[in-house]
Order: structure tokens, then sequence, then C-alpha cells
């Protein structure tokens, strides 16, 4: 099956699910900025496998997720610092 079959870029500009997603080593692609309403804002994108995104998001939004905490608060950290250099 060709890499790109197996992946899906997936966007979001919540940086709490954003550093979710880091903390379970999921592959941050790049950032992007977006303009709404004269308010900037940071889109994170990261290549997600396609069998996985919708229990990763469950998972968080559901609220049983788990994740090594020191992970996540340094992600939160390292997404905070791209989104305002």
């Amino acid at each position: 099956m060709a890499d790109e079959e197996k992946y899906t870029l997936y966007r979001t500009s919540d940086i709490y699910f954003a550093s979710y997603l880091c903390a379970v080593e999921v592959v941050l692609e790049t950032t992007e900025r977006e303009t709404v309403d004269d308010r900037s804002k940071v889109v994170f994108v990261f290549r997600v496998p396609k069998n996985k995104i919708d229990r990763l998001r469950a998972g968080f939004f559901g609220g049983h997720a788990t994740v090594k905490v020191q992970a996540y608060v340094q992600a939160i950290r390292n997404l905070k610092q791209m989104c305002f250099v």
C-alpha cells in the first residue's frame, strides 16, 4: 500500500489536542498561519495513520485517553513557543 494511502494530514488549531497528538508521537508535519476576521491563528498539521485518527479524537475528547503527563506538558510548551515566534 502506498504511503499516501496509509496516512492523512490532519489540521487543528486546538493547542491542547495538538499537544496530545505530539505526546502520543504523531508526526507534526508543519504549521500554518491563518487570518480570520483580522486575527491570526496557528494551525498544526499532523501526519496521522488513517486507521487511528478517529480513535485518537474519541479518546481525547471523550476524556479516556492516556498519556505521559511530562510529555504532554512539554508538548504544550513547545507548541506555544512555535505560536509566538
